[in-house]
């Protein structure tokens, strides 16, 4: 056979065919940045775990980026925030830092806090496992979604989560600002990120019983609370999954159903606002009621005709009510 300009096509179709029926092609990330503030992604490959390329980059508000990703890969993924490059070119982040000085992690570990994903995907013989994990802190909202599942391989599911960083529900002692940063004026209170339980909480070494770590998991049911918790995961037989970054309509809930952070949830300053408004419509109720009274007494004095028998005004003396004969 006479070898054509079309035979290396073909020769890399038949490869790329046979890979898939062996169940050995690349899954595909496909990360989204839904934040209205840029956002540079890192990916840490595990120990022995293929690697993939790039470890690093910058998203813009609504960029998307497709990476594809070996088979048997197994590794996190992470957002970094608040990042430049000083006169010198060193690149460094507030929050999700990976240490290398540049947008490229190339290896680097994450430098707590930030939210997590980890993943290990498998070939055919098995569904992926995903997860989001808390036990470095939080620093972004962050959704997977696989994509295609097939049925009967795990439970495919979307999972999240999304946290007011600012709610007067977490403690201080867990709050990154600006101002402990050292980048803000001392007077910002803005949060940049949340913690760890066991690295925010005094002296913990076992988060288990960690009021901290219940705090996190009642915020994000879906997400691993800290490294001690093992009721989180998911499973899915997807090659394919999307990472959001801020994802839109993915609410801020704890585990009971109430909105406590996010888009259309109240925050501790909405609460007591309704408690005002409770209170002010329980006194003008009351005034409303002493007006009417008084406004049935004065009927009273004015219109019967007769000696006062208190029927009208039985609640106070005649000489209130006044005789009218």
């Amino acid at each position: 056979m006479a070898f054509t300009t079309t035979t290396p096509t073909l020769l890399i179709s038949l490869l790329l065919l046979l890979q898939f029926l062996s169940g050995t092609h690349s899954a595909t990330f496909t990360i989204t940045n839904n934040c209205n503030y840029n956002v540079w992604p890192a990916i840490l490959s595990n120990s022995g775990s293929p690697l993939i390329t790039p470890t690093g980059f910058a998203l813009g508000p609504t960029d998307s980026e497709a990476i594809p990703v070996p088979p048997n890969w197994s590794g996190r993924l992470w957002g970094r925030t608040h990042c430049a490059a000083d006169i010198n070119g060193k690149f460094t982040c507030l929050t999700g830092d990976c240490a290398t000085s540049s947008v490229e992690c190339g290896g680097g570990n994450l430098s707590p806090p930030a939210t997590t994903v980890e993943f290990a995907l498998t070939d055919s013989a098995g569904p992926a496992k995903y997860l989001i994990s808390l036990a470095d802190g939080y620093n972004l909202p962050l959704m997977v979604v696989p994509q295609s599942g097939a049925a009967g391989t795990g439970n495919c599911g979307t999972v999240g989560c999304v946290m007011d960083s600012n709610s007067e529900y977490f403690p201080k002692e867990l709050r990154v600002t600006s101002s402990s940063t050292g980048t803000g004026n001392g007077n910002d209170t803005t949060t940049l990120a949340i913690k760890s339980a066991c690295g925010g909480a005094s002296g913990a070494g076992n988060c288990n019983s960690n009021s901290n770590s219940e705090l996190f998991k009642k915020w994000c049911p879906q997400a691993q609370a800290s490294v001690y918790d093992k009721s989180s995961g998911s499973t899915c037989q997807s090659s394919d999954f999307v990472i959001h970054f801020c994802p839109s309509g993915f609410p801020a809930t704890r585990n009971n159903g109430d909105n406590i952070g996010g888009e259309g949830a109240s925050s501790s300053s909405d609460d007591l606002g309704k408690d005002t408004n409770k209170t002010f419509g329980i006194v003008i109720g009351v005034v409303a009621g002493v007006i009417g009274l008084v406004l049935i007494i004065w009927l009273c004095r004015k219109y019967i005709k007769k000696s006062c028998t208190c029927t009208c005004c039985g609640l106070f003396s005649c000489t209130i009510c006044g005789d009218r004969d």
